[in-house]
């Protein structure tokens, strides 16, 4: 099948990328909104590249429309590319605001076509592993996790992230709170977030949150994020990047705990670790039962699986098969993190149930 993909940039190279590796792909088509610029990353990245969208989704053999535009067109593009019978997989956040996400669920209900949201982790080893152990009953009930997320600013000045009048966790935490509820394996009921006055003076958005969130089935779960701790990478080309950052500030962890033991993830030094929890005439004994590591030559498979995630969307697309996740599930994780953003401008706690429903 031929395939297009909407916006070349960085993150539209590494979907040409995956197309041009998928066994299902014919021609792949690209679209720039400026036509110089489509006729150059046309070029360089050997598509077919033009700044008439309403000409590429007429184009009956192109079955599959991957988005990897700015976030602001994301909803527009999607729900256009749906009605025009083309499959859809687009970059998270789905949409900026809660009722443009809204609106592209139903405009897949409408037509009934196929809608999956890039959340990249779900195809992540070190989190599929963590979720595998979870479904096996292997730590028992999910009741309780943490997410600790500290790096440095690499948005930089004057960029469209940093000048960006939404906040980052549509854009990048997104992923950390859709991964939480995987994990707990429940619908979150209500959320209270926070966030300290800005380290980062351009950013126009909060530079740190600390979001907290009830399940429905009684668990809990936070995410705590802040861009600034970590020492400033620079690419030293003479030091592997992951085991310097493991040592700088950088940290990205998990802690899952269940009633029968517990999971780690821990990103900077490439290991996933689990406890079991064993009862004794004494106290409650834990023991750590298993450690599974990774090499760097398996980063991208383990920690961000972008690739992975959209050659098995073509092969859903190309095969007649459903989402994996339906972008209603996508909506949930989007709806979490806009009660977010209600919760710290209202400094209160936001009920679910307050927000609008897919």
């Amino acid at each position: 099948m031929d395939v297009a993909v909407l916006g070349l940039g960085e993150m539209g190279g590494t979907h040409v990328g995956a197309m041009r590796a998928s066994p299902h792909v014919g021609a792949i088509y690209g679209y720039e909104p400026d036509a110089a610029r489509a006729a150059a990353r046309g070029k360089e990245l050997g598509v077919q590249a033009t700044n008439d969208l309403a000409a590429l989704l007429r184009n009956p053999a192109i079955k599959l429309v991957s988005i990897a535009s700015i976030n602001a067109v994301h909803a527009a593009q999607a729900i256009e590319a749906l009605r025009a019978g083309k499959a859809v997989m687009c970059e998270k956040p789905m949409a900026e605001s809660l009722a443009d996400a809204r609106r592209m669920v139903e405009a897949q209900r409408e037509t009934g076509g196929f809608l999956q949201i890039g959340f990249e982790l779900r195809y992540s080893r070190i989190y599929t592993l963590a979720k595998e152990w979870i479904d096996r009953g292997l730590i028992g009930t999910v009741v309780n996790s943490h997410c600790r997320y500290y790096c440095s600013e690499f948005h930089s000045k004057n960029t469209w992230r940093s000048n960006s009048p939404g906040t980052l966790i549509g854009e990048k935490l997104s992923h950390y709170i859709d991964l939480q509820r995987w994990f707990t394996g429940s619908e979150v009921e209500d959320v209270f977030s926070m966030h300290a006055p800005n380290v980062v003076p351009y950013f126009n958005h909060p530079d740190n949150h600390q979001i907290n969130m009830r399940f429905t089935c009684g668990a809990i779960a936070d995410l705590n994020f802040s861009m600034y701790v970590a020492e400033s990478d620079h690419r030293d080309p003479l030091l592997e990047m992951l085991e310097k950052q493991a040592d700088d500030g950088h940290c990205l962890q998990y802690h899952i705990f269940g009633t029968k033991g517990a999971i780690e993830t821990d990103v900077f030094r490439r290991r996933i670790r689990r406890w079991a929890f064993t009862d004794s005439p004494e106290r409650l004994v834990s023991k750590l039962a298993e450690t599974v590591r990774y090499t760097p030559a398996d980063d991208n498979a383990w920690i961000h699986n972008t690739h992975g995630q959209n050659l098995r969307i073509i092969e859903l697309v190309a095969k007649g098969l459903p989402p994996e996740t339906p972008a209603s599930d996508s909506f949930e994780t989007m709806k979490a993190g806009f009660a977010a953003e209600v919760s710290e401008r209202e400094r209160r706690i936001v009920r679910m149930s307050e927000l609008a429903t897919a």
